[in-house]
């Protein structure tokens, strides 16, 4: 058995130094595990479906199984606000006016605001 020994740690607590006797192991490829996951998901998909639809089921379990169908097909959607928009918009401008020489900023900065102001 290896030997381990208590650090301790600037916040208070400590940590065993050594091998703790986990000799780990190469497991099943991570890559191997997501191909079956996906392979089950796709399988069960149409419980989702059936559980949005029965309309004996609680709306409870109908909105999750919709929700699930929702973030699983669409992905995560992220709301981007017209001030955002503009705040990077701006910081562009800047950063063009910055690097090119100033007929070249003023050229593409036109060109922009055509893209950008239809």
């Amino acid at each position: 058995m290896t030997r381990t020994e208590l650090v301790q740690q600037q916040h208070g607590g400590a940590l065993k130094v050594g091998n703790p006797g986990n000799r780990g192991g190469a497991g099943r490829p991570s890559s191997a595990l997501r191909e079956r996951l996906r392979g089950s998901l796709d399988e069960r998909v149409v419980i989702l479906e059936q559980i949005a639809d029965d309309e004996s089921a609680t709306h409870r379990d109908r909105i999750r199984a919709i929700d699930t169908l929702a973030k699983y097909g669409l992905g995560q959607i992220r709301e981007v606000s017209v001030d955002d928009v503009r705040g990077k918009l701006g910081a562009t401008i800047e950063l063009l006016q910055q690097e090119l020489d100033p007929d070249e900023a003023d050229h593409l900065i036109t060109r922009l605001r055509g893209i950008w102001s239809s």
